[in-house]
């Protein structure tokens, strides 16, 4: 048995003239297709114009990956003779494993240490992915590399730090100047 209900009559998004939805478009928001065009396209627009302001209000999250990502490479570049810092790992050549700019401790978690010459070091892929960091090696090298000190120092430190758009903008030019002098005393 078939109930028909009477559809309420609803009031078009785009024109504003009421119309009664049917069984085969029981959410239709609009009257016609004519209308569903129009109303599409400002629905774009709006998309589009609110994306645009959305990054502006994110302009900061894009200068902390460029940050992060300059950072990283001058980390790469900086280590490139020596082995991973957890494991040893040299790459031969033939069958080189991915290079990381891995973290002691973690630039999630320790916002002020993210962009720490001293706590970010060449690390292969399998280390850092794969084994978490494979930290109980990594302190051992570290302290061999750096000093017991300044890895306590490292260890001590507990403050996050909020970068500002001024202070990412300068890290950006910062490592970017490393990267070209680095990479002109190479060749």
């Amino acid at each position: 048995i078939f109930i028909r209900y009477k559809m309420k009559l609803k009031k078009c998004r785009q024109c504003g003239e009421p119309f009664e939805r049917n069984a085969l478009y029981p959410f239709a928001v609009v009257c016609s297709p004519y209308c569903a065009v129009i109303y599409a396209k400002k629905q774009n627009e709006k998309m589009i114009a609110k994306k645009k302001r959305e990054f502006k209000q994110n302009d900061k999250k894009h200068l902390i990956n460029v940050a992060r990502d300059t950072f990283n490479k001058y980390i790469r570049l900086r280590d490139k003779d020596e082995p991973c810092i957890s494991c040893g790992y040299i790459s031969d050549g033939k069958n080189s494993r991915q290079w990381h700019a891995g973290h002691y401790r973690p630039a999630g978690q320790n916002t002020a240490l993210r962009f720490d010459e001293r706590n970010v070091h060449k690390q292969c892929e399998q280390c850092n992915r794969r084994k978490s960091g494979n930290l109980v090696h990594y302190r051992e090298n570290l302290i061999a590399k750096i000093g017991v000190v300044t890895v306590a120092i490292l260890e001590s430190e507990k403050s996050t730090k909020k970068w500002s758009v001024e202070e990412l903008q300068e890290i950006i030019k910062t490592y970017k100047q490393k990267i070209k002098d680095l990479e002109e005393s190479i060749v």
